[in-house]
């Protein structure tokens, strides 16, 4: 199962959020501590926002098929860039011989010419069964940039397919609503095929601007017996977020400052540090906004009624 990160506040060097903590990304990939079954070795990927740049719309990227404690790329580069916004995603797969270790199929997803980036933790059970059913909701053009052969990518392009122009700018409450649109339509084909496996879709989704993750699964609870996933998934997919002023080393540790208004944002699939104060926990079935604003981030939670 994977781990996600995302960041939206003050400029932030992501060497913190990446290498830096106890429980940092990074340590998740290979050391889990919500997750005992499973490591996450099948590549690392980030956006990047940075509005000091040269084009600041346009997220600094980095994907690597290689192990992210060993990528010595990644340490340097990471101890360089101290962007608004990031979504980070560290892979994992089955171990069978029907999985593929490749570039095209690294999150964030984020085709050309789009403002919308997407990173997913879970995974849709039978797949498919419903993956060319999909084709109707997805615009043509989007459809044909589909490169890879996860379900992920298809459902970036789902949620990239309901927004008005999906080659434009959206606003955070255009953002969730397409998210939302996207998972019902997930729900009604599943539902057509008779698929009720237990299928999390954690999803982090952003434009730099505006971020918006779920919390989320389809069917929790129902499994065949003889799933291979079934250890992994019988808990709730994690998903923690802290927030306040700034994200910070204190006292020999790492902690989110206070803040009023608040001006930072984490979300990640655990927290970033062992001890868990602080740290919040998504409730299930839920999906949380932010943006940044001139007053200070912009944060709310909502139930997810789809």
């Amino acid at each position: 199962m994977c781990r996600i990160l995302a960041y939206l506040g003050d400029p932030l060097p992501v060497h913190h959020l990446l290498f830096d903590t106890d429980n940092s990304l990074v340590r998740q990939s290979y050391r889990p501590r919500m997750m005992n079954t499973f490591l996450n070795l099948a590549g690392f990927g980030m956006k990047a926002w940075d509005p000091a740049s040269l084009r600041p719309d346009e997220p600094f990227s980095y994907r690597a098929t290689t192990l992210p404690s060993f990528d010595r790329n990644l340490r340097f580069l990471s101890a360089k860039v101290a962007p608004t916004c990031v979504v980070a995603h560290v892979r994992g797969v089955t171990y069978s011989d029907e999985a593929v270790v490749g570039e095209t199929n690294l999150h964030p997803f984020h085709f050309p010419g789009t403002r919308v980036v997407l990173a997913h933790n879970g995974h849709l059970r039978e797949f498919r069964r419903m993956r060319y059913a999909l084709v109707e909701h997805i615009r043509p053009e989007l459809a044909q940039r589909i490169e890879g052969t996860t379900d992920s990518e298809w459902i970036y392009a789902l949620v990239l397919s309901q927004l008005a122009d999906p080659f434009g700018m959206p606003d955070t409450r255009e953002l969730a609503d397409a998210t939302a649109a996207a998972l019902r339509i997930l729900r009604s084909l599943r539902v057509e095929r008779g698929i009720d496996t237990s299928s999390p879709v954690n999803l982090c989704v952003s434009t730099g601007r505006s971020l918006v993750s779920t919390r989320f699964s389809f069917d929790y609870g129902w499994y065949p017996p003889e799933d291979e996933m079934l250890e992994t998934d019988l808990p709730y997919v994690s998903l923690w977020y802290a927030i306040g002023g700034e994200y910070a080393r204190r006292d020999g540790g790492w902690e989110m400052t206070d803040g009023d208004p608040a001006r930072s944002l984490i979300i990640a699939s655990e927290p970033l540090t062992v001890d868990h104060p602080g740290w919040f926990e998504v409730p299930e079935y839920s999906m949380l906004t932010a943006e940044l604003s001139p007053a200070g981030l912009e944060f709310e939670t909502r139930d997810l009624d789809v």
